[in-house]
């Protein structure tokens, strides 16, 4: 018989539900025939179908709640370092020190504050690289955007401290103002890394993969 033929009986075979002339057909030929025994054994091996346990409800709520709290946590503190720099920051209304905790303090933590706004929209990414990563550019974007209006804002103040002085001593209000914002530099490091890795862990703990 034609292996075509045999192969359109095989499923009818399987189940017991040909005839026993195609019943009897089906066997001798499946045994000469090495292609239709494969694919007959094929057909006949059953299915192993794996079951996808389900999390369960009372393990999601809680990733739910930890992930709330950290998002919470980070924002309470962002606020907190910003109040601080402001409060310091209206000490020193005027001089080289003016712009220094707004610079160092105020404009890092509010980098940090504004990109946890991004972490509402997980559930619109794609994955939990692309999350964190975007936290991470999100954070640096909003720091930095930030930096550029405080030259904008402070510029002029700074630029007085310059007027009438030779060069010895521009080099040295320089290198001051340089070190000074040393400290903010070193904040939007540590902000920009701890908002890619706990914007993992916070999509981790909502189920994104």
């Amino acid at each position: 018989m034609n292996c075509d033929v045999v192969k359109d009986l095989l499923p009818l075979y399987i189940d017991g539900c040909c005839s026993e002339e195609s019943e009897k057909i089906v066997k001798e030929h499946i045994e000469v025939c090495g292609d239709c025994k494969k694919v007959f054994e094929d057909m006949s091996t059953p299915t192993k179908v794996e079951k996808k346990e389900k999390t369960p409800a009372v393990f999601c709520k809680l990733n739910e709640w930890r992930a709330s709290i950290m998002q919470s946590l980070l924002l309470f503190i962002s606020f907190a370092l910003i109040t601080v720099g402001v409060a310091l920051e209206a000490k020193t209304p005027t001089g080289l020190m003016n712009g220094f905790w707004a610079s160092n303090l105020v404009i890092p933590a509010t980098g940090l504050m504004l990109s946890l706004a991004n972490w509402y929209f997980v559930r619109i990414y794609k994955s939990r690289k692309a999350f964190s990563n975007a936290s991470l550019f999100a954070t640096l974007g909003i720091t930095v955007g930030a930096y550029i209006w405080s030259i904008f804002h402070y510029g002029a103040d700074v630029m007085s401290l310059f007027a009438g002085q030779d060069i010895l001593v521009i080099l040295g209000i320089i290198r001051q103002i340089l070190f000074l914002n040393g400290m903010g530099i070193l904040l939007t490091l540590v902000f920009c890394i701890l908002s890619k890795v706990l914007s993992d862990k916070y999509a981790k703990m909502l189920g994104k993969e």
